[in-house]
């Protein structure tokens, strides 16, 4: 006998960035098993959408405790490309992310 498999219906509602000079950008590193891997890849992430300011107080022991690092990005275009380049990570569930107040939700992650 087989089993039919039932996929979700739902869809999952587009992230739309508002157009404006500033943004604020929450990031939570939910990874249990390589926080300091995923902390320092998000961090390279950070540092090209924000610049290195934007790191103050991004450290492995701060994620360790659960914080929630908060940042701003000056362009629309940069915190595009940031949603672009950590999407990988959301869809995982390593990376919660906010911007301007709205989490960032995961794509479904598709298997060639």
């Amino acid at each position: 006998m087989a089993k039919i498999l039932t996929f979700p219906t739902n869809n999952v509602e587009p992230l739309t960035v508002r157009s404006g000079p500033q943004h604020r950008v929450s990031v939570e590193v939910l990874d249990d098993v390589r926080p300091r891997r995923t902390r320092w890849i998000v961090q390279f992430e950070i540092q090209e959408a924000a610049g290195f300011k934007a790191l103050k107080g991004f450290k492995d022991s701060t994620v360790a405790s659960g914080y929630r690092h908060r940042f701003g990005v000056s362009s629309t275009r940069a915190v595009r490309r940031f949603v672009a380049e950590t999407s990988n990570l959301v869809a995982a569930g390593k990376v919660a992310i906010w911007i301007d107040g709205v989490r960032v939700q995961p794509r479904i992650m598709r298997s060639a």
